[in-house]
């Protein structure tokens, strides 16, 4: 019996990547998946834990602000945040410090519900909030009903995220390029929630979840800490 001649044993190497490449993408994509999934899973979490620290504590967790951060909040000596967006103390909260990819979660609360001394009322339910969140078509989606607090996930491309690496450090990602991760990491008090996208060369991944004050302040009476 002749052996395999090379051309043979060439187009023979051609059908196998081909085939590997078939297999592999589904997989890639599955894994994708998960790793949404998991960060979904995480930014919910997330969310229970902050009313659970409100129903303790009377009050949301300020940001971690430290470079690199620690998971734990920063507060003034009057009992005021150092500054109104950061990291989430994931420490304090008692969650994992990432989403899927590795990357700290971005983390803003509104200062009526976070002063330390000054605690927040029923009255915060409506209007106390300056945040506000664009929807899926360009409209705000949680006024007048503004949110407490938002958690953000900067997604798969991590643009404007902290990555999180071994040994407690940490880098800054790229600056993003589709104008609505802009808007998620430019630190103003807008934020963009829909679902992913691409314009152009540039992709929208973030994903966030929002603390509604009605929520909060709702839990907060059934545990008997208002009014």
């Amino acid at each position: 019996m002749s052996g395999f001649s090379l051309l043979e044993m060439a187009l023979a190497l051609v059908i196998l990547s081909l085939m590997m490449g078939w297999l592999m993408t589904p997989l890639r994509v599955q894994h994708g998946l998960q790793k949404y999934q998991q960060t979904e899973q995480r930014l919910v979490a997330a969310q229970q834990a902050l009313i659970g620290h409100a129903i303790i504590y009377h009050y949301l967790p300020c940001p971690d602000t430290d470079q690199p951060p620690d998971g734990w909040e920063n507060v003034s000596a009057n009992q005021t945040c150092v500054d109104v967006e950061g990291v989430l103390p994931w420490l304090q909260l008692g969650l994992g410090a990432t989403d899927a990819w590795g990357r700290f979660f971005r983390y803003r609360a509104d200062s009526t519900f976070t002063h330390h001394t000054q605690w927040f009322s029923v009255s915060a339910a409506e209007t106390a909030s300056n945040i506000q969140v664009v929807g899926e078509f360009g409209q705000l989606t949680s006024g007048p009903s503004r949110p407490a607090a938002i958690v953000l996930s900067h997604g798969e491309n991590g643009l404007g995220g902290i990555q999180s690496v071994s040994g407690g450090q940490a880098h800054a990602m790229a600056a993003p390029t589709h104008p609505d991760e802009q808007e998620n990491a430019d630190g103003d008090l807008t934020f963009v929630d829909k679902a992913q996208q691409q314009a152009g060369g540039s992709v929208f991944d973030d994903r966030v979840v929002i603390l509604s004050p009605k929520v909060l302040i709702q839990q907060m009476v059934q545990a008997q800490r208002l009014p």
